[in-house]
């Protein structure tokens, strides 16, 4: 019987594996490998019903390596410089090679493409031999070349970003919430995020130098991979190409495809204020937070604030487990008013807001409350969050 190469079971129908034509050999500092697979964590699929998903692509050309990876909704391109002996392709599962890149020792990594889709790992007296699978069945990835790129300032876009991911709404059924609201302005870029129970406004000045308005929805996973990776100061490039976001970094491309549908208007949301307004220390509260709401419900994780001259008292209860209460001085001389909010909400604008101060717009108990960091910010920055029934 003649002999017949490996079968894979991919996206629903056998394909047969074509027979190795190809060489490959690279040789690069175990620092640069770990830090591109580090990137390519987040993309790929742990769990994935077709296994070219958890893989990723890595292609040596012309003294220079390039790692691929995709879900098929989200994808990332980057490059490094190598010492490239053969050119070739391979596609590797993603995660199995960071752990393995990381538990190297500090020198230079060599990797070689063996027969039937192998390859060979080696690092000083350390080696590892990985099972593969061909380029041929990696799904093709968005190009850049669409429209003309717009550039904005990175630090800015990462602290955006920051302030804002954590309320993108977790409910993919609410597609149109599933992620961030991308504003750009003559001279400024804003990013807006809502799952419905609260809202997070986060605008620099001076970010993006051009003069044309532009609005687009960038899905969850992209806005937090875009924090990601922007690492310094950097400027990140933004362009639409065939339905898909595409924003670049450096060597590093990250392409997503775009989200259909109408963000809520937030411009009202925003400009909404409360009548009592408090002063208070960031970290105090916080901390109170978290300490009272250790005997909050788990299901409702709610607390209360009470704001009264001179302080804001934090107090949760519930049945099963008991109650709390703490008092942290703060700048308040109105009348006393007490709203419910939910803890880790709370938590989420505080552990972002950058100031040593924040303050607190409050109305009633039925009226949303208004967060914002107190003091000098680069960034405009504003957290409403609505209140839980007493």
């Amino acid at each position: 019987m003649a002999f017949r190469a490996p079968i894979n079971y991919i996206n629903s129908h056998y394909i047969e594996k074509p027979e190795r034509n190809e060489e490959m050999e690279i040789n690069l500092p175990r620092t640069d490998l770990v830090r591109e697979l580090y990137f390519l964590q987040g993309i790929v699929e742990r769990k994935s019903a077709i296994p070219i998903l958890s893989n990723t692509l890595i292609e040596a050309r012309a003294q220079e390596i390039s790692f691929s990876a995709t879900d098929l909704d989200l994808s990332l391109r980057s490059a490094c410089a190598a010492q490239v002996t053969e050119e070739g392709s391979i596609t590797i599962n993603t995660k199995k090679l960071y752990e393995i890149a990381r538990s190297l020792p500090e020198a230079d990594v060599s990797i070689k493409l063996l027969p039937e889709y192998w390859i060979a790992i080696e690092c000083g007296s350390v080696a590892f031999k990985l099972a593969g699978l061909p380029k041929q069945d990696f799904p093709a990835l968005p190009q850049r070349g669409g429209a003309a790129a717009i550039e904005i300032n990175g630090e800015a876009l990462r602290d955006l970003a920051a302030r804002t991911a954590f309320a993108v709404s977790g409910e993919d059924a609410r597609y149109y919430l599933a992620g961030a609201l991308l504003v750009l302005e003559e001279g400024a870029a804003a990013l807006v995020s809502t799952d419905g129970h609260r809202l997070a406004y986060a605008r620099r000045s001076s970010a993006y130098a051009g003069r044309a308005s532009k609005r687009v929805l960038i899905p969850r996973k992209a806005v937090h991979e875009i924090g990601r990776l922007l690492e310094g100061s950097e400027s990140i490039e933004f362009e639409e190409s065939a339905n898909h976001l595409l924003f670049t970094v450096g060597k590093r491309t990250l392409a997503s495809k775009m989200v259909e549908g109408q963000f809520p208007s937030f411009e009202n949301v925003i400009s909404t204020k409360g009548d009592k307004r408090v002063l208070i220390s960031r970290e105090a509260l916080l901390t109170a937070i978290r300490r009272v709401s250790l005997v909050a419900s788990d299901r409702t994780r709610s607390i209360r604030l009470t704001a009264g001259p001179g302080i804001v008292t934090v107090a949760a209860a519930s049945p099963d487990l008991g109650e709390a209460r703490e008092t942290v001085a703060a700048e308040y001389d109105g009348v006393e008013v007490t709203i419910g909010f939910n803890a880790q909400y709370l938590l989420d604008f505080l552990l972002t807001a950058g100031t040593d101060r924040i303050s607190i717009e409050l109305k009633n108990a039925e009226s949303q409350g208004v967060f914002r960091p107190a003091g000098d910010t680069p960034t405009d920055h504003c957290y409403i969050v609505m209140p839980m029934r007493l």
